[in-house]
């Protein structure tokens, strides 16, 4: 599965799990993390579709947030993620990735984080182009 996947490439990645250890989580962090770390989250997937059924092709959308005690590891943390996965083409695992773009980013302030002083945060958009497997539902 391309979260599986994702999740892989990136904690293969020295530079990012250089700043932000092994904590890089799906979804949401446990609630007494430590600073910094990374949550990923799938917004979307689309399927390529054409007459005779699926391509196999596949558009996900994640976004990933980081969380740091100052902007300056945030966005640290974003530029690794920026040189490791945008542009990039090849294998995570047994996925062929036809295409990653960093789409968008942002950095923040996250005063609901329940520190008195807030969190900086930073936060990117990949768009994921893979192939899936698919059921031939014609026989050829």
């Amino acid at each position: 599965m391309i979260e599986s996947d994702l999740y892989t490439y990136i904690n293969d990645q020295a530079t990012i799990t250089s700043l932000v250890g092994t904590r890089i989580y799906p979804d949401t962090a446990p609630q007494k993390c430590d600073y910094p770390f990374m949550v990923y989250s799938k917004i979307d997937t689309t399927r390529e579709m054409h007459l005779r059924g699926a391509t196999g092709v596949c558009v996900a959308r994640f976004q990933l947030d980081v969380y740091a005690s100052t902007r300056m590891v945030c966005e640290s943390i974003i530029e690794q993620v920026r040189l490791r996965v945008n542009g990039f083409q090849g294998n995570w695992g047994t996925t062929f990735i036809h295409k990653v773009r960093l789409e968008s980013e942002s950095n923040g302030w996250d005063i609901e984080s329940g520190k008195d002083t807030g969190i900086h945060t930073a936060s990117v958009d990949l768009v994921i182009v893979f192939t899936e497997s698919v059921t031939d539902f014609f026989g050829g």
